[in-house]
């Protein structure tokens, strides 16, 4: 499997609030299965991920596909919890940008790219 993480100059690094900012290019799997990529917080050097934004809205570098993040059986808070938790994993699924369908298993993602920014703890 090939997922590679190449950040922006300058990332990760501290943030105005407490956390840290991971941002680059996320290249795709060399053999995407439907349901999608599982990104762990470690992945992008984060304890937790608290948001996930992808410039372009998404947009992969070729046009051809669009990427979007679910959370991934995350434990969210509850009212009686003082803060809300971050993730310890996102799901990224790829969709072919003109019909909106997820991109087919087999297919061979990891020459396109998304440009990505996880924040988190």
């Amino acid at each position: 499997m090939s997922l590679n993480k190449i950040p922006l100059p300058g990332y990760s690094c501290a943030k105005p609030k407490p956390g840290y900012t991971w941002a680059g290019d996320l290249f795709g799997n060399n053999n995407y299965q439907a349901g999608g990529d599982t990104i762990y917080a470690t992945d992008v050097g984060l304890s937790g991920i608290e948001t996930v934004n992808f410039t372009f809205g998404g947009n992969s570098s070729s046009g051809t596909y669009v990427a979007k993040a679910h959370q991934s059986n995350n434990n969210y808070s509850n009212a009686n919890e003082g803060f809300a938790s971050a993730f310890s994993k996102v799901t990224i699924q790829w969709y072919y940008a003109a019909n909106s369908v997820e991109v087919a298993n087999n297919t061979n993602l990891n020459a396109d790219s998304v440009r990505v920014e996880f924040n988190g703890v």
